[in-house]
């Protein structure tokens, strides 16, 4: 975990290192992610680096922490008149709420696709993680989701088959990745075909496939 000198810098600077090394980590898997890279474009020398993270596994599980902890707060966060909605809206909003997540911060998102594909940070995964389960559990106080669910199978159905879900949009709707840059701007511009896919999905998952 960083070391105290780098909460020490301005909060600037701390968000500066944080969106250039998650930049990096975005684009392809730990090993292929160089920490020389991330030193060069932050203009600072080596020796500097290693005062803030002891090396690049340190700065990657800092990384996974602060990503997970975004995607919590943005996912838990729902209006008051949100909470009345009935199950087959309010479970259209969780989904939403996740992919509004991942194409709003896709480098973010990119960045928790390779963290969970490698081996070396298995601990790090959603399903073993206290805050996910504490989200649940706002969720369920909030009495948002059903009591009598396993909670892993939840998140799996939160969380990882959202990634699957981003990923087919993505290909449906034709987006190319340099939209992505433009953040909430770029999710506006398909917002509606967005949604269209995302209802008909919640409906597929709350009433199956077989005819009525």
């Amino acid at each position: 975990m960083p070391s105290k000198t780098f909460f020490n810098l301005p909060e600037e600077r701390q968000e500066e290192i944080i969106q250039v090394a998650i930049k990096e980590f975005a684009n392809q898997d730990f090993e292929s992610s160089s920490l020389n890279r991330i030193i060069n474009e932050l203009k600072i020398a080596k020796g500097s680096f290693y005062r803030y993270f002891n090396n690049k596994t340190d700065l990657y599980i800092f990384l996974i922490d602060y990503t997970l902890n975004k995607q919590l707060t943005y996912v838990t966060d729902f209006n008051p008149e949100e909470e009345q909605l009935d199950a087959i809206t309010l479970s259209k909003k969780i989904v939403l709420h996740v992919l509004q997540f991942d194409f709003m911060y896709y480098n973010y998102a990119s960045f928790l696709f390779y963290a969970r594909k490698s081996s070396q940070f298995k601990s790090y995964l959603i399903m073993n993680r206290k805050e996910f389960i504490d989200m649940l559990d706002i969720l369920q106080d909030k009495k948002l989701i059903r009591m009598d669910l396993d909670k892993n199978i939840m998140i799996f159905y939160i969380f990882r088959n959202m990634v699957l879900l981003r990923d087919f949009i993505i290909e449906k709707l034709n987006i190319p990745e340099t939209e992505f840059s433009k953040g909430y701007a770029a999710y506006k511009k398909y917002e509606k075909s967005i949604d269209e896919i995302t209802e008909e999905y919640c409906d597929l998952l709350i009433n199956g496939i077989k005819q009525r």
